[in-house]
């Protein structure tokens, strides 16, 4: 060991002492690591010093807003001194405020927690100050030894801040300036403005330029370098301006088309093209009949919008109608690969329901199935072509439309 603790039979009064090596009941003094002893008679001098006042001098530092203060002690205090009402302290300054209780954890402890009536939010230089509390004492150190009332501890803190701001829109067609306001006041020196969780500025009443439209969370942080504050408001950038409908991709000779206009903003005009010589102005337009051709056709229908900004957005699709809507299976086909008639499937397939379609040559043996309109059978099974001659079908299928079922059989006529 490099230290020796020694137990005294009673405390020392004040005075000076020295401690004296000597050969004791082991018949020896010290012994070092080496087998050597301390000589005999070899001495220590110290001094007790009499019973000091611990000094009422250090607070930690507050932070904004104080509800509570906490006083800092070079000595050990005794808990049960302290009047637990706070009487033992008094607190002046700006604002309005008192102690309202005061303890310490344990029963010697060098940290004592004060509470405030109420957080202290106006800025300037406060000072608490020591005196006796309703226990008639003020407060004593583990030694006993009362500290003198009188004594003052000064702190200063700065005012609360708020973050609070304004703000005006520009809305546009392609982009919105969003002009963001604030007024700093108690001393704010620092600014951060963050939206949609982005950083994006650090000026003071920026312009902010936005080319996606909704709502936006704007956020502003502030600081005086003591207090900060955080304010989040909603910004709605509302002049959101989208074209859309929605309407069948196909459509047989004699339907009508129906179309649901679900376009969003502050609409004022529509405007729709049929693709066949036919327009409307019509919010929502009235179910649409394309002329009857001999065959089938393509036609682009458009719709252009326009808000009460004068902006403009513009929405197609291309509507297909179809030259027949019987579903029928051909009585032929030829896979020779010529691109022309090289399958056999269900015509018009696609506007069938549940439909089951299924191939069988001539033994009765089941050469294709499927439950896919566009799965169509190419002549072969597993790759093999095969031979020329009359197939049987049928065809299992619900209406589209009605939701009826219907079964048809028939042949079909393999030709290579």
């Amino acid at each position: 060991m490099d230290s020796v603790l020694i137990t005294l039979s009673s405390p020392l009064a004040p005075g000076d002492y020295s401690i004296v090596s000597k050969i004791g009941t082991d018949d020896n003094t010290l012994t070092d690591d080496c087998g050597s002893q301390l000589p005999v008679g070899e001495s220590i001098s110290f001094e007790v010093l009499p019973p000091h006042a611990t000094p009422f001098d250090s607070l930690a530092p507050p932070h904004c807003a104080p509800s509570t203060l906490q006083l800092v002690f070079s000595d050990q205090i005794q808990c049960s001194s302290i009047a637990p009402d706070g009487s033992d302290f008094s607190i002046t300054g700006p604002a309005g405020v008192s102690i309202i209780s005061a303890s310490c954890q344990g029963e010697l402890s060098g940290v004592i927690n004060m509470r405030l009536s109420s957080p202290i939010v106006a800025g300037g230089t406060y000072q608490v100050t020591l005196k006796p509390g309703t226990d008639g004492n003020t407060i004593i150190n583990e030694c006993g030894v009362e500290t003198t009332g009188g004594g003052a501890i000064s702190f200063s803190i700065k005012d609360t801040v708020s973050a609070s701001f304004d703000y005006s829109m520009n809305l546009g067609c392609n982009y919105d300036t969003l002009h963001l306001k604030y007024l700093p006041a108690n001393g704010v020196d620092q600014w951060l403005w963050i939206v949609d969780t982005v950083e994006t500025s650090s000026l003071l009443s920026p312009d902010l330029v936005e080319t996606v439209f909704g709502i936006k969370t704007v956020q502003h942080i502030v600081s005086n370098g003591f207090c900060s504050d955080s304010v989040t408001q909603l910004v709605n950038l509302d002049n959101l301006t989208v074209a859309s409908f929605d309407a069948p991709r196909e459509v047989c000779p004699k339907d009508v088309v129906t179309i649901g206009n679900h376009s969003i903003g502050h609409l004022v005009s529509w405007y729709w093209s049929f693709g066949d010589g036919e327009t409307s102005t019509d919010q929502n337009p009235t179910s649409h009949l394309f002329p009857n051709t001999a065959s089938g056709k393509t036609y682009m229908l458009t719709l252009v919008v326009k808000d009460n900004l004068g902006c403009y957005d513009t929405a197609s699709q291309q509507i297909t109608k179809l030259q027949s809507c019987y579903i029928a299976v051909p009585n032929a086909f030829t896979p020779n690969g010529d691109g022309k008639n090289d399958y056999l499937y269900p015509l018009n397939g696609n506007l069938a329901a549940n439909l089951e379609f299924q191939v069988y040559n001539r033994y009765g043996q089941l050469v294709f199935e499927t439950r896919d309109w566009s799965k169509k059978w190419d002549g072969t099974i597993g790759g093999k072509p095969q031979p020329s001659g009359t197939y049987v079908w049928m065809l299992h299928y619900s209406d589209g439309a009605s939701g009826k079922s219907f079964f048809l059989r028939g042949s079909s006529v393999l030709i290579r």
